[in-house]
């Protein structure tokens, strides 16, 4: 799992990532499936994939622009989040990434499904986290 300091230095490969968010403020939900759940303020963490155009580094600085288009479940997450910091690992799964993790942390499944549309084996791509302060056991660089 690899850490940065700057956007330049993920790669363009294709690869896996985790984000780890959080939100200072609970956070009402516009997308269909939820619409008028919140997600209580706290850290998550978010496992996707990059195989597309630009791999990991057009995925991920697309996850960090504060102003976008809103696509994916987690665009509605990531421009509210007051820190987002990643990890991430070329040619990796996400479903790997995220078991890997899970087994490593106290979590809950906040939102069945979110982030997993197209997966038939995982519960979500969306944990939240028992711990009030888990970035410091991620030793990552804070994301621009």
């Amino acid at each position: 799992m690899t850490a940065f300091e700057s956007l330049s230095e993920i790669p363009r490969d294709p690869g896996a990532y985790l984000l780890l968010l959080r939100l200072e403020k609970p956070l009402q939900l516009g997308i269909a499936r939820w619409r008028g759940r919140e997600i209580p303020a706290g850290w998550y963490v978010y496992a996707g994939s990059a195989h597309g155009p630009g791999g990991l580094r057009a995925r991920i600085g697309r996850h960090l622009k504060k102003e976008k288009r809103l696509h994916w479940h987690i665009d509605h997450v990531t421009g509210p989040a007051v820190e987002i910091h990643i990890q991430y690992e070329s040619g990796d799964q996400e479903c790997a990434l995220l078991a890997d993790y899970q087994k490593r942390c106290d979590f809950k499944i906040p939102l069945k499904g979110f982030g997993a549309s197209d997966c038939k084996n995982c519960a979500s791509h969306f944990i939240r986290l028992s711990s009030e302060s888990p970035s410091a056991q991620w030793r990552l660089a804070r994301a621009e």
